[in-house]
């Protein structure tokens, strides 16, 4: 049982990692993005956020 759990305690660790680094690069390329001139709305239906997301990580909220 011991084994279990810390092998599944590693695996959500990594996963997490991953998404950490996913949710990094959506922000910085919807930022990008929204430079670029492309509405928020575009940008979070694109990334697969929500558009008040698009807004915080531009700081916008």
């Amino acid at each position: 049982m011991n084994d279990e759990l810390e092998s599944a305690g590693a695996r959500l660790r990594r996963s997490r990692a991953s998404l950490d680094k996913a949710v990094e690069v959506a922000r910085e390329t919807a930022i990008r993005a929204l430079a670029e001139g492309h509405a928020e709305a575009a940008v979070a239906r694109a990334l697969g956020v929500d558009r008040m997301t698009v807004r915080k990580w531009a700081g916008k909220r």
